[in-house]
């Protein structure tokens, strides 16, 4: 009756012991919602899941994915958000008028530019009828 009753122990201890192991599924699953959110454009959520698979499966084969990922998404939301700071800040309209400024100038320079092209030209014709020899 011992061994049996040895062999039973042993084996829920076995059950239990592979009940508490950690199994591919919840990876998977925190994964596949990562995924889904980055599809529906929730970056900050993907990124967050993205976060917690790879600190949870750093042995997982999908995690340099999820590293990649990752990466690409801190870079993308660091983009987005000096974009909106510069969206509400009044740098842009400032930059608007200077540009504006700017091809005013452009274009006052390029008509001074074709008066004094024109002055030249007249310049020279009247340079060439006042030298000696030139005809009259």
């Amino acid at each position: 009756m011992k061994p049996l009753f040895v062999i039973v122990i042993a084996g829920m201890l076995c059950t239990g012991c592979a009940s508490m192991a950690p199994s591919p599924a919840p990876a998977k699953n925190s994964l596949d919602q990562a995924d889904a959110k980055m599809a529906a454009a929730d970056y900050r959520g993907a990124q967050a899941l993205y976060t917690e698979f790879v600190n949870a499966n750093p042995g997982n084969p999908q995690a340099a994915r999820a590293r990649a990922i990752q990466a690409a998404l801190d870079r993308l939301l660091s983009a987005q958000a000096e974009s909106d700071r510069l969206k509400q800040s009044n740098e842009i309209p400032r930059l608007r008028r200077e540009i504006a400024e700017r091809q005013g100038e452009v274009e006052r320079l390029k008509a001074e530019n074709a008066k004094l092209r024109t002055d030249i030209e007249r310049l020279k014709n009247i340079d060439l009828e006042t030298l000696p020899g030139a005809r009259k």
